[in-house]
């Protein structure tokens, strides 16, 4: 049966880099503004789901958990090639992509007293078309993820090479 617990369980960080290609990406995490061992004051703590999951209601955050468990797997077994390379990991860095996997809506429930500023001043008055992550691109990850890829793969191919 598959109970209020086991949604908790496969909605941890660990769970999540248990079953896919995500450690560079949760290595990253670990240090970012929003990782457990961040040492940014103010930052809000959050795990992968409260970022790439959407939290409407129980019915779309199954939806999304399954939508996304399902691209995993599908691209754990019939993309390994392609996932495997880093221009593929770096291509998700381009803000515009990363909006495919990141609700702007779970931006606004934890952020929902954004500082003072100009601009968003401008976002809440809906004078301007971005969203949080135009701006804030490098939040989830940290500003480092493009180096954190890049050490992942250089150091697979390392691997790689010296076991032939």
């Amino acid at each position: 049966m598959f109970s209020a617990q086991k949604i908790e369980e496969t909605g941890t960080p660990q769970f999540c880099i248990s079953c896919h290609e995500m450690k560079p990406m949760y290595d990253a995490w670990l240090k970012g503004p929003h990782g457990p061992l961040s040492n940014e004051a103010g930052a809000v703590r959050a795990s992968c789901v409260d970022c790439h999951l959407d939290h409407e209601n129980v019915v779309s955050y199954l939806e999304s958990k399954v939508k996304a468990s399902i691209k995993d797997v599908y691209g754990h077994f019939f993309k390994k090639e392609e996932i495997s390379k880093l221009d593929f990991w770096l291509e998700k860095l381009d803000p515009k992509k990363a909006k495919k996997y990141t609700y702007e809506k779970n931006c606004i429930r934890c952020h929902e007293n954004l500082p003072d500023n100009a601009m968003h001043e401008k976002y809440k008055k809906g004078e301007i078309k971005d969203t949080c992550l135009d701006c804030h691109w490098y939040v989830g990850h940290g500003f480092y993820f493009e180096d954190y890829l890049k050490e992942y793969f250089h150091k697979k191919a390392v691997k790689v090479n010296h076991s032939k």
